[in-house]
Order: structure tokens, then C-alpha cells, then sequence
């Protein structure tokens, strides 16, 4: 692309945002001519501690990348097949759609195509109060329907077994409030 932002996981949770492209492009922000210089304006621009904590993060990427984003692979992979099975055994109608360690799981028979497949498809009202029993049970997930959610290399098999054990028990439950037979 000519331009494109970061933000975000660059600094591992400090707010933090990057632009960067081609050179030509680039060069406006900082052009001798004050009147073909571009503005470049933020509340944290040039702030020492998230600019140290991005730099800590991409050095710590850089090092250890493959044991992190294996790890995360391999926790992403865990969880999905976790709600699959968890799904099965319950009879309940839904998909896992995964990348990485970012998951969501949608109350639907298939994967959302598009926002007009999700709003037509998806159970809006099943997915708030599944998040908000999840929150009463310990475990926090976004309280906004379709929110994804992720795993970060801090997490480990035992936060998802516990994680796995508890969104069981509040699909579980949900179902026989429902009136659902399926939920054994």
C-alpha cells in the first residue's frame, strides 16, 4: 500500500499508534517547505513509555517470535476445537471462525460471509447473555455481541481448560433457560 497504519499490540497494550509507506509519500511529514508539510498529530505522539514498550515488544518478537506465535497457534487451535466439541455435545447451533489466537464464536450454522450474512443469520440476543454469564462466571469476554476475542502468550492450557469448563457450564445453562431439550 502507499500508506498504512499500526497501532495497538505493537505495544503490547501502551497506546501507541505508526504510519508509515513509501518514501515519496512519507517525506510530507517532514518536507523543508512548510507549506507542503503534512501535520502530524496525536495525544501520544513521540511519548517515551509506549515508545519503549513497542520497542520492547518488537525486540522481544524478533527474539523469541517462533516460540510466541507457535504458542499461540497452538493455544488458538486448542480453544476452537474446544467450542467445537463443547457445541457438538450440547446440539447447539454454532460456528468457530479462527486466526491465530483471535477467535469468535457465532451463534449460526455457518460462517458469516458478510455483516448482512451475520445480521440475518447470527443470534444477537443468545451471544449478549452468553458474554455477560461468561463475565458472572469469572470469566471476561467483550459484552458486545460478535466481539472477537484473543489468547495472548501470557495465557496457558490451564486458562483455557478453565475458560473451556465454565463457557460449558453458561451454554449449559443458557440452553435449559431456554427451554432447549438438546443440553444434556
Amino acid at each position: 500500500p502507499d500508506l498504512c497504519t499500526f497501532g495497538k499490540a505493537m505495544a503490547n497494550g501502551y497506546p501507541i499508534a505508526a504510519i508509515g509507506g513509501k518514501a515519496h509519500l512519507m517525506e510530507y511529514f517532514v518536507h523543508g517547505d512548510p507549506e507542503k508539510r503534512v501535520l502530524i498529530a496525536g495525544t501520544y505522539i513521540a511519548h517515551p513509555i509506549p515508545t519503549v514498550a513497542a520497542i520492547a515488544t518488537i525486540r522481544k518478537l524478533r527474539d523469541r517470535g517462533e516460540e510466541i506465535y507457535g504458542k499461540l497457534e497452538r493455544l488458538g487451535a486448542l480453544m476452537e476445537q474446544g467450542l467445537r466439541d463443547i457445541a457438538r455435545r450440547l446440539g447447539l447451533t454454532a460456528t468457530v471462525c479462527r486466526q491465530g489466537s483471535a477467535f469468535c464464536l457465532y451463534f449460526m450454522d455457518h460462517a458469516p460471509c458478510d455483516w448482512h450474512d451475520l445480521a440475518e443469520h447470527h443470534d444477537f440476543a443468545f451471544d449478549l447473555a452468553y458474554r455477560r454469564h461468561l463475565i458472572a462466571n469469572g470469566i471476561y469476554h467483550f459484552p458486545q455481541a460478535t466481539k472477537q476475542c484473543s489468547i495472548s502468550f501470557a495465557h496457558g492450557e490451564a486458562d483455557l481448560e478453565q475458560t473451556l469448563a465454565v463457557t460449558e457450564k453458561v451454554l449449559k445453562d443458557l440452553m435449559l433457560q431456554a427451554g432447549t431439550d438438546t443440553a444434556r
